[in-house]
This record gives structure tokens, sequence and C-alpha cells, in this order.
């Protein structure tokens, strides 16, 4: 299933539920990001020379960011600190504060 034509939090929230593993790679202008689920769990972020929450947070915050999302079949290392149902919370507190 291609998860990318829905905006870049509901396209993380439905690939978390989904439990799949999946890279969401994350564009804007020259800014590029990717951000890796693995079955289920935001495990990895990174936006140029960022990496982990950092990362993440910054992706989450280019406005106007176009995505695409495909299957990452490896497992890939962890550099995120925060936990993925921490992070779903905020984001979906961040889409219902927008919307």
């Amino acid at each position: 299933m291609d998860f990318s034509s829905y905006d870049l939090r509901t396209t993380l929230r439905l690939i978390v539920l989904s439990g799949e593993s999946r890279r969401v790679d994350v564009k804007r202008g020259t800014k590029h990001g990717a951000i890796y689920i693995n079955q289920g769990e935001i495990c990895r972020a990174v936006a140029g020379p960022i990496e982990g929450d950092e990362a993440f947070f910054e992706i989450l915050s280019w406005d106007k960011a176009v995505h695409g999302d495909t299957q990452e079949p490896e497992a890939i290392e962890r550099n995120m600190k925060v936990s993925t149902d921490v992070l779903l919370h905020l984001i979906k507190d961040q889409t219902s504060t927008t919307d």
C-alpha cells in the first residue's frame, strides 16, 4: 500500500498502525530527510547532518514538504530515544491543533 497520498503525520501514523517496515523520504526545497519505521516502530530519523529525535522533529517542521514511502525490508539501527507511542501522541496532538 502507498501511504504517501496522505499528509506526512497521517502517513506516519498509518504505517505505524499497519505494523509495516517502511522508509518515508521527505523533501522540501534543498532539504532532504528520512524516517524509518521497523515493524510499526519509529526507529530512525535523518535530516542532513541531524539524526534521531531532533531530525524527526526537524522533518515535521518543514512546511509544504513532499514525501513518499517505500518498503524497508532490512532492520535499521535505531537512533530514536523517544518511544513510538509518545511520538504518535505528539503527532496526533499537533494534527488536532492545526486542523
